[in-house]
């Protein structure tokens, strides 16, 4: 009778384990802020010019310019007219 019980309760008890396991566990957080270099659209299909200026990803308070201008960043790094994400300043 105990041998039985303790079949019955065990699957239990390990999906318990697993439940309460996969809640303590915390994920590895990585910071998505980076400064990247800040480009300048010259035109569809134009090469992006080099601003010499680093900017953030992350969202903050102001827009990253330069000249008057607004900066982005590379949407792939090998290619030089992907100049195309929001950049930020504080």
């Amino acid at each position: 009778m105990r041998k039985n019980l303790f079949k019955t309760i065990m699957p239990a008890i390990a999906i318990v384990f697993a439940v309460a396991a996969a809640f303590a566990t915390q994920a590895k957080t990585e910071s998505s802020s980076a400064l990247v270099d800040a480009y300048i659209p010259m035109g569809p299909g134009q090469p992006c010019q080099k601003t010499g200026q680093q900017c953030e990803t992350t969202v903050l308070p102001n827009i990253c310019t330069y000249q008057g201008q607004e900066a982005f960043g590379l949407a792939d790094e090998k290619d030089v007219t992907s100049c195309s994400v929001n950049l930020y300043r504080d």
